[in-house]
């Protein structure tokens, strides 16, 4: 995640670089797994990500 696409695959608000329609919700984009159960903040990215489709709409 990050703002740079030569760096990231994401943007800070979830969405792809490529694909400006494609919103990525999970733990997929974590940089590095964690040592704890991330369940709380693939949530938290889900309903970030949510709020993103929902202004654009």
């Amino acid at each position: 995640m990050g703002a740079d696409p030569s760096e990231s695959v994401v943007d800070p608000t979830l969405r792809t670089h490529n694909l400006r329609n494609l919103y990525v919700a999970s733990g997929s984009v974590f940089g590095t797994g964690g040592a704890t159960h991330p369940t709380l903040t693939i949530a938290a990215l889900a309903l970030k990500a949510a709020d993103h489709v929902d202004k654009r709409l």
